[in-house]
């Protein structure tokens, strides 16, 4: 059973009737405008408010397919609140009655002239409102490997297998290597699958890219290259809460006494001669941690994780640091700084996502427009 893909009558509808994204605590435009390009760039997805598929958030099994796709079950939203509303662990918090009401006041603010949409845009937006792969597979044993630089999961190397006696790819370490059996009897509607897009290589010294994560229903296989968190405590779980509050790019960060030193800071894009072009910079990511009844002396420990994502979805950096806070009082807060030197490589220009995650599960995501801007030419006498 596969998902019906939107109609581009239905997307030029929502696009018509909409400007921002629907969160009540957002503004962020859905389209977004980049310098050297005659058209907009899409900065929103389309969200279904009643799952389009049964492994979906708020499926309703009583709809049919085409009401599923229909008008008033679609609500466009901003890439960062589009992903969290159709996370599992978030399912509470986003019940079908509060995107319905979201939607109602969505269409209230519907601007007075519809934007003049390409026809290239609403076909994007179609294509990317399907999201993962949705194949019907029923006792089958599934080889996704490959050689080096082509697998699934693989950042240049390794690869993937799904299913006994399959085999991954010949190259060095990739992504986690998963092997089960799909039956029948365990499978009773649509398996979304995802194959990562491998990485690319380096300029200058520099590293390369890291692959896409594969996915096959809940299990992800990073992509090679990718850094994954440690398990949080379950027992610190209870009694501690952080959020990342705030990251920001600068030419340089260091972090003295407590005190962060940033330099050139601010950045909302970055430039390079040609593609592929070097990366060099440095982030500083703020991270608000609370505790209550702690004994003191309980350690801590935090993982921060940066990415910047590709719009294919791989990412030209993938780094991780760990900090260990030791509480003096059994209750408080502290705002913990975490820097990070970056460097990679960029092989496409365009919008890319910062994305920040700490083992604690706060996350924060934000964009760094990628840009071509090649060396003025010297003057000829």
């Amino acid at each position: 059973m596969t998902r019906l893909p939107i109609l581009e009558s239905t997307v030029k509808q929502l696009y018509g009737t909409a400007s921002t994204c629907a969160h009540p605590a957002c503004d962020e435009p859905l389209l977004r405008w980049v310098d050297g390009l005659d058209t907009p760039v899409l900065n929103s997805r389309i969200a279904h408010i009643r799952a389009a598929s049964a492994l979906g958030p708020r499926y309703d099994e009583a709809m049919t397919d085409e009401d599923r796709r229909a008008f008033d079950n679609l609500v466009l939203l901003c890439l960062p609140h589009a992903e969290e509303v159709d996370l599992t662990a978030l399912a509470d918090r986003y019940p079908v009655e509060t995107l319905y009401q979201w939607k109602v006041v969505q269409l209230q603010a519907a601007p007075l002239k519809p934007p003049n949409l390409p026809e290239g845009l609403l076909e994007r937006a179609v294509v990317l409102s399907m999201g993962d792969v949705l194949m019907d597979f029923r006792e089958a044993t599934i080889d996704l490997g490959g050689k080096s630089a082509s697998a699934p999961g693989a950042g240049g190397s390794g690869g993937g297998a799904i299913g006994p006696g399959a085999r991954g790819g010949d190259g060095g370490p990739g992504g986690d290597h998963h092997e089960f059996t799909v039956t029948g009897a365990q499978v009773l509607g649509e398996i979304p699958i995802e194959v990562g897009h491998a990485g690319r290589g380096g300029v200058d010294g520099l590293p390369g890219e890291a692959g896409g994560h594969t996915r096959v229903g809940a299990i992800v296989t990073p992509g090679g290259g990718r850094k994954t968190h440690s398990p949080f405590p379950e027992a610190l779980a209870e009694i501690v809460t952080t959020s990342v509050s705030s990251a920001v790019f600068a030419n340089h960060v260091e972090i003295n006494n407590g005190l962060s030193y940033l330099s050139g800071a601010g950045w909302s894009s970055y430039n390079v001669v040609e593609l592929p072009g070097p990366f060099r910079g440095a982030l500083c990511v703020w991270i608000d941690l609370s505790w209550t009844d702690a004994q003191p002396g309980t350690e801590i420990p935090l993982e921060v994780i940066v990415e910047l994502i590709t719009p294919i979805k791989t990412a030209t950096f993938s780094e991780m640091n760990s900090v260990i806070i030791t509480p003096a009082e059994r209750t408080g807060f502290e705002r913990v700084p975490v820097p990070f030197p970056l460097v990679g490589t960029l092989h496409e220009a365009g919008l890319h996502v910062l994305n920040v995650s700490c083992n604690t599960g706060a996350r924060l995501g934000q964009y760094l427009n990628v840009g071509i801007k090649p060396s003025p030419k010297e003057p000829t006498l």
